[in-house]
């Protein structure tokens, strides 16, 4: 079954995310997140702001919304794809299901104010 899914105007309304696993998990999934890198850019996907939704269900499925920093994006069929395998790697989670959007499109301000001041001064 193919876990990934591309449309412009996904979300995850439709998942029950369950506080108290979500609270167990999220720590880690944030860090596995930080693995991920735009192949492009020296940033990981997470603080680039390309991820904009996690949710954990209460049977342990992790479900990622997530943009591309372009539509035209030459990683589009890689990045959804890491995502999928680091999640998977938190001990305990048991698929990660990927929805990709571009609805709201990405842009700079999206970054992490850190790394957004380290790399283009403001």
């Amino acid at each position: 079954m193919n876990d990934i899914t591309k449309d412009v105007s996904q979300t995850l309304d439709d998942i029950q995310d369950h506080e108290a696993t979500r609270l167990q998990y999220i720590q880690s999934i944030k860090d596995q997140l930080r693995t991920v890198f735009d192949p492009e850019l020296p940033i990981n996907i997470y603080d680039l702001g390309l991820i904009y939704d996690i949710k954990v269900t209460e049977e342990s499925e992790c479900y990622v919304l997530h943009t591309l920093t372009s539509a035209f994006c030459p990683a589009a069929d890689i990045i959804p794809v890491d995502i999928q395998q680091a999640v998977e790697a938190v001990p305990g989670i048991k698929k990660c299901r990927v929805r990709i959007t571009m609805s709201p499109q990405w842009s700079p301000e999206s970054l992490d104010p850190e790394i957004r001041q380290l790399i283009l001064g403001w």
